[in-house]
């Protein structure tokens, strides 16, 4: 699959995978003899969820820490994987957990006010 194909189902662009690929936050893709990226099913989950990190706030910082060990995917699956990465993987995504919820938290107090300024205005202009 061509990277155009692969940005447009991930909702990447183009100079972002590339980005990715380049600084190390994406394994590199193998690449056919004319040295056209072939990009596999695999590659674009995992672009994917680096997406859903990176809309999320988690840093690049964390993202490259968590993408360590590129796709483990198959290595889980078959059993072959060492508990150490899976444990600081856990261990990064349990953290950022903690600050989405805080996030949230913020925003829902953040909204409340907004709720009770609207219905303050939705009062006045109704009795006016």
């Amino acid at each position: 699959m061509k990277i155009s194909d692969v940005a447009e189902r991930t909702g990447l662009s183009v100079h972002t995978i590339r980005f990715y690929e380049k600084s190390g936050l994406f394994p590199k893709v193998k690449r056919s003899e004319n040295g056209i990226r072939e990009f596999v099913e695999a590659d674009i989950e995992f672009l994917q969820f680096m997406a859903v990190l990176k809309k999320t706030g988690m840093s690049l910082e964390d993202i490259s820490e968590f993408m360590k060990e590129g796709c483990i995917l198959e290595r889980l699956e078959s059993g072959e994987m060492p508990n150490v990465p899976v444990e600081n993987r856990l261990s990064i995504l349990l953290r950022h957990l903690e600050n989405i919820e805080a996030k949230k938290r913020e925003l829902e107090l953040v909204e409340d006010s907004v709720r009770r300024k609207i219905s303050y205005y939705e009062k006045y202009l109704t009795n006016s």
